[in-house]
């Protein structure tokens, strides 16, 4: 109760900044909380498409996205982990019979006045539509009638739970998309009036990105990513991180797009602009000179040199290592095809068959998302120090 009155007295920049230092330590849940809360403010105070809420809506997407992907990796852990089946089949039937108890003794105390009403709902049931009487099974419509005796018309109840139960469907990954993309609307209409919102801009297409890679609408993805590269390449240097992570991104995307030769090009730009950098911060006259290490120094208070040049070593074998998982997956794929083209056993293939089997041996997706799940929870990718 204390954060939601601390909340509410807050001023939108303030639950702005707030939102932004959760989500900088990953705390997707206070961050989408904080952010929602900035979001509803500043629509109210300006509008919903207002210039002020392009940027809350660009870092409440982006908290939800946080959210949306540590639900995903829950529910995979539990799905993945074969070995401990039995154990979290007990867990799972735990939790459920907890529920179930709960609910029944919520519906015992109930027995008493549903026992005195049975004849009479049974008349009224008996006059009424077949529809009418399903209606009296949905969760929460007749909590919903009893708690609110002044509301007398009983389709505006039932109407406010379908809206209640719509909004729930919704999941989080659909949510932030919606929200990105009202961000991106925004600041294209900002930028068509001449303000300079470029780098905002690039932040909402690689977010939207993310998104459509986390959806496995992988070609959206690249689209997307390759508008926020164009956009950081007029705004950043060559070897400034933000453009080693996106090519990265890219990268990611077309590797689960199977489009190898093209996932490697991007990993091996992501790779030779952080060697690039790391040269940069080891040399004492270009450091001194480099304005995102003035930037970086400036707005965190824990950052160092030597801490990113340490991080940026470590990066360097992860992505080295997918660029060696590319091209192996590459050469197995050709290895399949000329197999199905010059069989070696003699057997004749027709073209219907040759074409199967090309598409199954370029088909190999599931072997790069085993890859795929640390890179995206563990954060693999160039990370970004936070500004």
């Amino acid at each position: 109760m204390a954060e939601v009155s601390e909340m509410s007295s807050s001023t939108p920049e303030e639950l702005l900044a707030a939102g932004r230092r959760h989500l900088a330590v990953r705390d997707y849940t206070s961050a989408a909380e904080t952010l929602a809360t900035a979001c509803e403010l500043l629509a109210k105070k300006h509008g919903e498409f207002a210039d002020e809420c392009a940027e809350a809506y660009l870092w409440y997407g982006k908290s939800l996205l946080g959210l949306s992907r540590e639900e995903n990796g829950l529910l995979g852990d539990g799905v993945a982990g074969g070995n401990n089946e039995d154990g979290d089949n007990e867990e799972d039937n735990g939790e459920e019979n907890a529920e179930a108890e709960q609910k029944n003794g919520e519906i015992a105390t109930e027995d008493g006045d549903d026992d005195e009403n049975k004849v009479e709902d049974t008349k009224d049931n008996e006059k009424t539509e077949p529809e009418s009487t399903t209606k009296d099974y949905e969760p929460g419509s007749s909590t919903e009638n009893e708690e609110k005796p002044g509301t007398s018309n009983g389709d505006v109840n039932d109407d406010s739970v379908v809206n209640l139960d719509n909004e729930d469907d919704v999941d989080n990954l659909q949510l932030a998309w919606e929200m990105l993309d009202l961000s991106r609307n925004i600041l294209q209409k900002r930028a068509e009036n001449g303000k300079d919102v470029r780098a905002l801009l690039a932040e909402v297409h690689l977010a939207l990105g993310e998104v459509a890679l986390e959806s496995e609408t992988y070609d959206k993805a690249v689209a997307d990513m390759i508008s926020c590269l164009d956009i950081q390449k007029e705004l950043y240097k060559s070897d400034d991180r933000h453009i080693a992570e996106t090519h990265y991104q890219i990268g990611l995307a077309n590797s689960l797009a199977s489009n190898f030769e093209d996932a490697i090009t991007h990993f091996k730009n992501a790779a030779n602009i952080l060697e690039s950098r790391i040269k940069t911060l080891e040399n004492p006259k270009t450091v001194s000179e480099c304005a995102t290490v003035k930037k970086y120094a400036t707005t965190d208070p824990f950052y160092s040199v030597e801490g990113e040049i340490k991080e940026l070593k470590e990066l360097l074998p992860e992505i080295q290592e997918k660029i060696q998982d590319m091209m192996d997956y590459k050469a197995e794929t050709i290895k399949r095809v000329r197999e199905t083209l010059c069989p070696s056993n003699g057997e004749s293939s027709n073209g219907a068959g040759s074409s199967k089997t090309e598409q199954k041996a370029s088909d190999i997706s599931h072997l790069i998302k085993r890859k795929r799940k640390n890179s995206e929870e563990g954060g693999s990718a160039p990370k970004r120090v936070n500004t």
